[in-house]
């Protein structure tokens, strides 16, 4: 009986695992990579699942014109196929409001072939995965059959082919999308942005597109919710606003309306829960390092299919700490592209928050890094130094951008920890870190005690800008916290913003926080400190 247990047991544990990699693989993260804007070897590729090249146009009798940059396209399709990313071409766009061309060859039986084929052609071309279309938009009535018959012979095409077809709709509102393209589509990009200048893009608007589209039938794992990565009305991009001194973790600076990390982290909950993935326009607008709103999805992500993706191991992007000193984010030319932390120097550090390690005992620990000439030493530690994992060499590799993989093991006890990686000895690069959990018998190059607690006294005297710590009512503030002309917000562990405060303040009222571990982040212009601490 006992053996008949052990193995349902462990049946039921794979069966977990295999849900939960299915979950990961099937949400899906689209980014649109415009032409005219943005590099390939910029793009985190490890965090996206599809990319829409923007923007191909039609002619009026099925033609294609000739795209911008095509060299870009084919860098991205070249990128993007060797990280595992589907690269699809969009077709259409805003045009500056005109969609003349679509509706001449929708239209026409024989304009409409032409169009299907002169596509099939751009995508063997280019090997390309599929097609999205994105006209806007269709008209009621002839114009929005036209449309459903342009998709269906389009669909059929694709499909025969092993390819994709998507379509960018509207928001809400979209009765010229009849419901028949819902049988042949992979799946809908819904544009749930533009609502108007200074509510674009609320998360009320979000959920009532979901609604829309998903209470008309349309599947929701095909409703792929759409996010903005600019503010209305200036259009300025994610990236510009932060420059000039915006919050990254609010929704508006001065008289722009945009999505910050929170908003951007609770409508990717609302995809997971109420739709098959989420969208965005488009990826060059989007910030670097901690404040990326693309890594902030892409965390949800794996939040939400368990902090590990499919592989088993938690792959941490080195630029997207929760804290650091002294570091600066530049773009690589590695494997996957995106950015890595340089300019490391002896006492530089990095840290993380909230990384899971759910057992207790032996996990390999690995990191991306390039040192031109002197190598150098890197030390990894939990909650603040606290607790020293180990210490490991970083070799010399001859060029800021010639990369190696190093690794040791490590023993740690289950929980929640802030995660930390200091240069004893600079000059040298980092990529990302890789955990994996290692079989019981490995040996490892540090210890932590099995009676460790999982927070530490030690780390309040290491970091004294809160106190007392923990807390039980009111929680002091000096040092960078209290300079006014910030902002202060308090985040729980799954990243869900519980306080808000002014700079300037000296302390703060916790006393209704439930008891638990919290972060509080000082944020003015481009100066970030966090800290951690635990209201009893």
């Amino acid at each position: 009986m006992k053996a008949k247990k052990w193995m349902k047991a462990g049946l039921l544990f794979a069966a977990g695992l295999l849900l939960s990699a299915q979950t990961f693989a099937q949400f899906k993260v689209v980014g649109y990579m415009p032409s005219w804007s943005g590099s390939v070897s910029a793009i985190q590729y490890s965090k996206l699942t599809h990319i829409n090249y923007a923007f191909a146009l039609p002619t009026s009798t099925g033609g294609l014109q000739p795209i911008e940059n095509p060299s870009k396209l084919s860098s991205l399709v070249s990128s993007g196929h060797a990280n595992g990313v589907k690269v699809l071409i969009a077709i259409g766009g805003w045009n500056n409001g005109d969609d003349g061309a679509f509706e001449s060859l929708a239209a026409n039986a024989t304009y409409r072939t032409n169009f299907v084929n002169n596509v099939m052609n751009f995508v063997n071309q280019y090997g390309l995965d599929g097609v999205d279309m994105d006209w806007e938009y269709p008209d009621a009535g002839a114009s929005a059959n036209n449309y459903l018959a342009l998709m269906q012979q389009l669909s059929t095409a694709l499909h025969n082919n092993g390819k994709l077809l998507t379509a960018a709709v509207v928001g809400t509102g979209g009765a010229s999308i009849l419901n028949g393209v819902f049988n042949v589509v992979d799946f809908l990009n819904l544009m749930a942005y533009d609502y108007n200048n200074y509510e674009h893009s609320t998360y009320t608007y979000a959920s009532q597109s979901l609604s829309y589209w998903v209470g008309r039938g349309l599947p929701a794992s095909k409703a792929i919710l759409g996010v903005p990565f600019y503010a209305r009305p200036s259009w300025n991009s994610y990236a510009t606003l932060l420059a000039n001194g915006a919050n990254p973790n609010s929704d508006y600076f001065g008289s722009d309306y945009y999505n910050g990390l929170p908003t951007i982290r609770s409508k990717t909950n609302l995809a997971f829960d109420q739709g098959g993935g989420i969208m965005m326009w488009e990826l060059s607008q989007d910030a670097t390092g901690a404040n990326s709103l693309l890594s902030a999805i892409y965390q949800v992500k794996l939040d939400r299919t368990g902090t590990n993706p499919p592989t088993g191991s938690t792959l941490i992007q080195a630029e997207n700490y929760t804290s650091m000193s002294g570091v600066q984010v530049e773009a690589t030319t590695d494997a996957g592209g995106g950015s890595n932390v340089g300019y490391i120097e002896t006492g530089d550090w990095l840290a993380y928050a909230n990384i899971n390690f759910p057992t207790s005992g032996a996990y390999k620990v690995e990191y991306r890094v390039a040192s031109q000439s002197t190598g150098g030493q890197l030390s990894l530690d939990l909650n603040s130094g606290a607790i020293v994992l180990g210490y490991l060499n970083v070799p010399v590799t001859g060029g800021w951008q010639t990369w190696t993989t190093i690794s040791h093991n490590v023993n740690v006890t289950a929980g929640t920890y802030s995660l930390g990686v200091y240069a004893q000895s600079g000059g040298w690069n980092i990529n990302w870190i890789r955990i994996t959990k290692v079989a019981s018998a490995a040996r490892t190059t540090a210890a932590t005690s099995e009676k460790e607690p999982l927070f530490d006294n030690k780390v309040v005297e290491k970091a004294p800008l809160l106190f007392p710590n923990p807390v039980a009512t009111s929680l002091n503030l000096r040092g960078d916290f209290n300079q006014p002309g910030g902002v202060i917000t308090i985040y729980d562990l799954n990243g869900k913003q519980v306080l808000n405060a002014k700079g300037g303040v000296t302390n703060i009222s916790v006393d209704k926080l439930p008891a638990g571990t919290y972060l509080l982040v000082y944020v003015k212009g481009a100066k970030r400190v966090t800290q951690q601490f635990v209201k009893q």
